[in-house]
């Protein structure tokens, strides 16, 4: 298990490797923000694609062949990012990027259920979300750190960082003895997602909307903290907006190890009234300029969304074990990666019309009425204890 949770780790680190880069990108090669919203709205579309397809190979040929092909596209991904001349050699990373975390994603995820005995399967998704989310932070942390003191060479060594941790991942998840589960699917492919019939209520008022409403939330901080930091922190060497997103994502790991609440319920109630809270003063943040409250507005959905990535990951994974595990887990992360998708394109259309202040608001605005129904759910569900 410890061995399947360093591979995790080693993708997430390389989700956002190049989120503080792309500033100097746009410089160097005269990106237009249309193009740099193409760039990043491309790698959600390959996570989309891929997690439509890999849980249906998966439960043909097992989960491990199919995690070991996005260890390979993720390698050349960053290869790609590594060598890039051209805005168009930045689409094909970011594509590729995309489509090795959609891979990768659903069936790691598996691979880790399978390994997990059921007494411990509840720890074993707890530390699965904190890694993700540490990663999540961790690699733009890296890259903007690197920008931001050792500037000589900001656009490659990010990435052979990240080469040298994938190959590790690979080398791991090669030797690494999982139990065959390949073959489970017969007749002609298909797309196969879905959700046992027990376990369909707590999916679809818990596990699944909260994902989409934090990776949504979650997705315009991320977008936001380059230009607050720019703002808040004069003075300050580029890259500091990395080094504010991996500080959210740290705050999350960190809420993630708190002792209460203990149950699942509590969890998500506080989380997703802390992300809420959070998202809110980072837009904010936007217009105000102020340092103390990025930084608080940072912390606060940071922690929130670790406590909702850390409950719903857990809840999913226990629906997991009524026999279908591949399809539950592609299923989740599909309403995950959606709300990276969903959201920024209806901003993007109402943009147009109110400016994008103006349009991130409504969103957030939307995404806050998400957030008070998953509130609702959870007050009316049973409690279930944190293993």
């Amino acid at each position: 298990m410890k061995r399947m949770l360093y591979v995790i780790l080693a993708v997430a680190f390389g989700t956002n490797v190049a989120s503080p880069l792309f500033p100097l990108y746009q410089r160097q090669f005269g990106l237009s923000t249309a193009d740099v919203t193409v760039i990043f709205a491309v790698y959600a579309l390959g996570v989309l694609a891929t997690l439509l397809v890999s849980g249906s190979i998966a439960e043909r040929i097992g989960p491990k062949p199919v995690a070991l092909a996005a260890l390979l596209v993720a390698m050349a991904s960053a290869l790609t990012f590594r060598e890039a001349g051209s805005a168009t050699a930045l689409f094909v990373g970011r594509l590729l990027g995309g489509l090795a975390v959609g891979a990768f994603m659903a069936t790691s995820n598996t691979l880790l259920v399978q390994l997990s005995s059921p007494e411990r399967l509840g720890r074993a998704m707890r530390l699965s979300s904190t890694l993700n989310l540490f990663g999540f932070g961790l690699g733009p942390g890296v890259g903007g750190a690197l920008l931001a003191y050792l500037p000589w060479r900001p656009t490659r060594s990010p990435y052979e960082i990240l080469l040298l941790a994938l190959a590790a991942g690979l080398v791991v998840l090669l030797t690494l003895k999982v139990p065959q589960s390949g073959g489970q699917a017969a007749g002609p492919f298909r797309i196969r997602l879905g959700v046992p019939a027990e376990g369909r209520l707590p999916f679809w008022t818990l596990a699944a909307p909260s994902m989409f409403a934090a990776f949504a939330l979650g997705g315009i901080a991320f977008s936001l903290l380059p230009s607050e930091a720019r703002l808040a922190f004069r003075g300050l060497p580029p890259g500091t907006g990395g080094i504010l997103i991996f500080l959210m994502t740290l705050s999350g790991a960190i809420a993630q190890q708190a002792a209460r609440p203990a149950t699942l319920r509590g969890r998500l109630t506080l989380g997703m009234v802390s992300m809420g809270l959070g998202s809110w003063a980072v837009v904010s943040a936007e217009a105000l300029s102020s340092p103390v409250l990025v930084v608080l507005a940072v912390l606060a959905q940071g922690a929130g969304v670790g406590l909702v990535f850390q409950a719903s990951l857990t809840l999913a994974g226990q629906i997991a074990l009524a026999g279908v595990k591949v399809r539950v887990m592609t299923t989740y992360f599909l309403c995950a990666y959606a709300g990276m998708i969903v959201p920024v394109l209806g901003a993007g259309v109402l943009s147009v019309t109110i400016g994008l202040l103006p349009s991130i608001e409504a969103t957030v605005g939307v995404l806050t009425l998400v957030v008070l129904g998953v509130v609702l759910s959870a007050r009316r569900a049973s409690a279930v204890p944190v293993e």
